[in-house]
C-alpha cells in the first residue's frame, strides 16, 4: 500500500474509533428501553386523565414514605386545569447505570423538559415528582389546587403540573393566590409560591389597640401589688393596691416575618399608672402611699377564627 493509502486508513480507522466511543455512555439505549419508555408513558397518560391511584402506582416507593403519597399527590389535587399537557417524550436513555427519558410539557403556559429517571428494570419512575415550596403564609389558612394544607409554609412533593396557591385572609392580613409552575431553570425539578410579606389590615391596628387598653384595664382592675402579665406593679411585700391607668402607651402594630406572633409591638415606657395603697414594704413596715409609675408595653397579637388575640409580655 503507498504512503498516502495508509494514511487515508489511519484517518478512517480513527473516524470510526472516535464514533464508537461517542455512543457509549448517554446516547445508548438501555436494555430495557421498551420498558422505559412504556413507563414514563403510562405514568403521564394516568397523571393528564386525573388518575392519581394510577399515576402513583409507577413511582418507585420511597423507603419509609407514605405509600398514599399525601394531599398533594391525589386526584383532589388533579383538577383538569392542573395537569401537565402535550407531552413530549425523548427516546430512552441510559446515563449512571440507569434508564432515562426526556420528557417536555406544558403547564402554567411554559414549557417544561424533565430528566426523569427510572428503576434498573425501568418499571417505576425515580425522578419525577416536583418539590413545592409555599412560603410567607404567615399563620393563614393555605390550600394548593384546593387542598387544605394547615396553616404554616410548605415543602411538598407535588405531581408534575400547575399550582396555585391561595392563602385565606382573617382579621389581620388579605388573602392572597400565586399561580406556579415547574421551574424551568431546575430541569423542573421544584416550584416555588413565594407570597411577599403581608400588610396589616387597615382595620387591624385599631382593634389591637382596643384590645390592650382592655388588658391593661384588667390590670388596673386587680387589688394586687403585683399582676402575672401585667407590666406595671409594686416592689412591696403585700399589700391592697387601687390601680388607674394614667395614660395609654401607643401601639404601633409590626408584621413580624419569623416565629412568634404574626404581629408585635413595643412601647419604652410611655405608658403611666396611678397607684395607692395601703402595704407592708421589704423591709417589713407598714405604710400608705400613692404615686405613677411608667412602664414598658411589648406584645403581640395573633388572628383566631373568630378575631384577634393579644398577649402582653412583662418589660423591666
Amino acid at each position: 500500500m503507498s504512503s498516502r493509502g495508509r494514511a487515508i486508513a489511519g484517518i478512517l480507522a480513527v473516524t470510526v474509533l472516535v464514533a464508537a466511543c461517542g455512543k457509549s455512555g448517554g446516547d445508548t439505549p438501555p436494555a430495557n428501553a421498551a420498558t422505559a419508555a412504556a413507563t414514563v408513558r403510562a405514568f403521564f397518560t394516568a397523571l393528564t386523565a386525573g388518575d392519581a391511584k394510577t399515576a402513583l402506582g409507577y413511582l418507585e416507593a420511597v423507603p419509609g414514605g407514605d405509600p398514599a403519597g399525601g394531599p398533594l399527590l391525589s386526584a383532589a389535587a388533579l383538577g383538569a386545569a392542573y395537569r401537565p399537557s402535550d407531552v413530549q417524550y425523548g427516546t430512552p436513555r441510559e446515563q449512571d447505570g440507569l434508564p432515562f427519558v426526556d420528557v417536555t410539557y406544558q403547564a402554567h403556559g411554559q414549557t417544561v423538559q424533565q430528566n426523569v429517571a427510572l428503576s434498573a428494570d425501568g418499571s417505576h419512575l425515580r425522578t419525577v415528582l416536583v418539590q413545592l415550596a409555599v412560603t410567607g403564609v404567615q399563620g393563614r389558612p393555605v390550600s394548593v389546587n384546593g387542598v387544605k394544607m394547615g396553616n404554616d409554609d410548605l415543602n411538598v412533593a407535588v405531581f408534575p403540573g400547575t399550582y396555585v396557591a391561595a392563602v385565606g385572609g382573617n382579621r389581620l392580613f388579605d388573602g392572597a393566590t400565586l399561580t406556579v409552575g415547574p421551574d424551568v431553570g431546575s430541569g423542573g425539578e421544584t416550584a416555588a409560591a413565594n407570597f411577599e410579606a403581608a400588610k396589616l389590615k387597615a382595620s387591624a391596628g385599631a382593634v389591637i389597640q382596643h384590645l390592650v387598653r382592655q388588658q391593661l384595664d384588667a390590670c388596673a382592675a386587680s387589688t394586687r401589688p403585683k399582676t402575672p402579665g401585667c407590666p406595671f406593679w409594686l416592689d412591696v411585700r403585700s399589700g391592697t393596691v387601687q390601680w388607674s391607668i394614667k395614660k395609654y402607651p401607643p401601639v404601633e402594630p409590626q408584621v413580624t416575618n419569623a416565629g412568634g406572633p404574626a404581629v408585635t409591638f413595643s412601647d419604652n415606657a410611655n405608658g403611666k399608672a396611678h397607684w395607692t395603697a395601703n402595704y407592708v414594704d421589704q423591709s417589713g413596715k407598714s405604710k400608705f402611699g400613692g404615686g405613677d409609675i411608667a412602664f414598658k408595653l411589648t406584645g403581640g397579637a395573633d388572628a383566631t377564627p373568630t378575631g384577634i388575640k393579644v398577649s402582653l409580655a412583662v418589660g423591666n
